[in-house]
């Protein structure tokens, strides 16, 4: 300590931290009482100064706390009068962003996600084929037959095709599968890293989704699982021959988060 007092710098970096714990700390009850109360998408919760009370917080934690929350999409926070936290609904595409930052992070390349969905898919595919309602089935069905509707429009075909891997998983009954896939789908979007999809490409995708469907229609998980294993590998056989670059490059999780 100098003749003028403490050493403010210091204290900076011994209280940040603590600061932090302690909005982690309000995060976790906060998303507890969401939990605990079932609270849906849309809810509106307290103000902040019920909140503060509630939590014996200063504004500054408390708002910390918010925007974390916020950022991981379990809610977002209107401004103005009349507005505060209200419950969102977090997906696939908010664990696709926390992942992408570690990916960049871990140096990972686009090619060793591709390698996580070759061997990941094929086994939820077949356990599709062995859990999913009849339901499901049917609306895995008639995601193939919108697919091949919206053949000529690139928009709307990879937005079928990110809702069929969905559903796929979702028929696993495992929603850690139906939050992973989703998540590695927007990941593997090859779109950001130059990859095209012409129509023959386009084709073939709709060839195999027909195949896939058929076999879970069937309950056939054998067929289903050595459906999507041909489906999957089948991409990475396009993106090496055709981007070859790709397959190296290193994510970014600019390009993934929201």
């Amino acid at each position: 300590m100098s003749e003028l007092g403490p050493d403010t710098r210091t204290t900076r970096t011994v209280r940040r931290p603590r600061r932090q714990k302690i909005a982690m700390t309000v995060a976790e009850e906060i998303v507890e009482e969401i939990s605990r109360k079932q609270l849906p998408a849309g809810t509106k919760l307290p103000g902040e100064k019920e909140m503060l009370a509630q939590y014996g917080v200063g504004r500054g934690t408390l708002r910390e706390s918010l925007r974390f929350l916020e950022m991981n999409g379990v809610l977002t926070v209107k401004p103005g009068p009349g507005g505060g936290p209200v419950v969102a609904e977090p997906d696939a595409h908010d664990l696709a962003s926390t992942l992408g930052l570690f990916l960049q992070l871990n140096g990972t390349s686009f090619g060793a996600i591709l390698e996580v969905r070759e061997v990941l898919e094929p086994a939820i595919a077949g356990l599709a084929a062995k859990s999913a309602t009849q339901a499901l089935a049917v609306a895995i069905r008639e995601s193939v037959d919108r697919m091949e509707s919206s053949i000529n429009d690139l928009d709307l075909f990879l937005e079928e095709n990110e809702r069929f891997h969905h559903l796929v998983a979702t028929g696993a009954a495992n929603p850690v599968f139906t939050l992973l896939i989703g998540s590695l789908d927007r990941i593997t979007d090859g779109s950001r890293l130059g990859i095209s999809f012409p129509l023959k490409r386009r084709q073939a995708v709709l060839k195999s989704h027909r195949a896939i469907s058929a076999a879970i229609d069937k309950s056939d998980a054998e067929a289903a699982a050595a459906a999507m294993s041909r489906h999957v590998r089948a991409f990475r056989r396009y993106t090496l021959e055709n981007y070859p670059g790709a397959i190296e490059s290193t994510l970014r999780w600019s390009d993934i988060a929201p």
